[in-house]
């Protein structure tokens, strides 16, 4: 392993903890769940959408019988 991967697996670590922590804070101030986890899903959407419509596009368009 050269140094540099040992930095990036040192900040991607680091960075994980944060968002842990702030995840487990952003938590502890709401008092309804649901909420909380539509917040999340709003927040979010254009993370997992893409993956989402790729896998259904591939379904809909090229495995189509």
């Amino acid at each position: 392993m050269n140094q540099i991967d040992f930095y990036a697996g040192i900040i991607v670590s680091f960075s994980l903890i944060i968002f842990i922590i702030y995840v487990f804070l952003d938590f502890g101030a709401t008092t309804d769940k649901n909420a909380f986890l539509n917040k999340w899903t709003k927040k979010t959407l254009w993370l997992w959408l893409p993956f989402y419509a790729l896998r259904r596009l591939i379904r809909e368009v090229i495995l189509k019988k």
